[in-house]
C-alpha cells in the first residue's frame, strides 16, 4: 500500500510539473506570438476625420486623433475640413485595414492603407487634419512634427488638440 501512495505521489508530482510546464509554454506563446491580424478590405464610407465604415464594420484609424466635427481652429472649421480631407483621400479607392485592437465602442482600431499603398493615418497627420495620438502610439509623431513645421492644415491657424476639445465639450 505504501508503494502505491509513493507511486501516486510521484505521478501526481509529475503530472503537476507537466501541467505547470504546459501553462508556462502557453503563456510565453501568447505573449510572444502576434495575434492573427484581421484585415478588412473593400469600399469605405467616411464617418469623420478618423473613423470609417468598411463593408459595414466601423473602423477607427490607429494612432491618430482628428479634429472633432464641430471643432474650429482659429477661423478654420478644422473638424469639417478633416472630414472632407479624408473623404477626398478615399474617393474612388478601396482600403485595406489591418486590425490593431478593438476600442471601448466596439470599433476596430486599424492601420488603413489605400489601394495605392498610402497610409490614411499618416496622410491625415501630414496634411495637418489630425494629430498623432501619443496616448496610444508614437507611429505618426514624426509626421506631426513635419506638418507643424510646414504649417499644414490646422497648424497654420492654431488649435486645441482634439482630446482637449472633447474633454471640454
Amino acid at each position: 500500500m505504501a508503494a502505491h501512495y509513493r507511486l501516486c505521489g510521484i505521478m501526481a508530482t509529475a503530472r503537476l510539473t507537466c501541467l505547470r510546464s504546459l501553462w508556462v509554454t502557453l503563456c510565453v506563446l501568447t505573449v510572444t506570438q502576434p495575434a492573427t491580424a484581421q484585415t478588412l478590405r473593400g469600399r469605405v464610407h467616411v464617418d469623420d476625420g478618423d473613423s470609417l465604415t468598411v463593408n459595414g464594420r466601423q473602423v477607427r484609424l490607429f494612432g491618430v486623433d482628428a479634429f472633432e466635427y464641430r471643432q474650429t481652429c482659429g477661423r478654420m472649421k478644422c473638424g469639417q475640413a478633416a472630414l472632407q480631407h479624408l473623404r477626398q483621400l478615399v474617393k474612388g479607392q478601396s482600403v485595406a485595414c489591418v486590425r490593431q485592437d478593438i476600442d471601448a465602442y466596439g470599433r476596430v482600431v486599424a492601420v488603413c492603407r489605400l489601394s495605392d499603398g498610402r497610409d490614411l493615418g499618416r496622410e491625415m497627420v501630414r496634411s495637418g487634419y489630425a494629430v498623432a495620438y501619443r496616448r496610444y502610439s508614437t507611429r505618426y509623431v514624426a509626421d506631426e512634427v513635419a506638418a507643424k513645421k510646414a504649417k499644414a492644415g490646422a497648424w497654420a491657424h492654431g488649435f486645441r488638440r482634439p482630446s482637449d476639445y472633447r474633454r471640454s465639450h
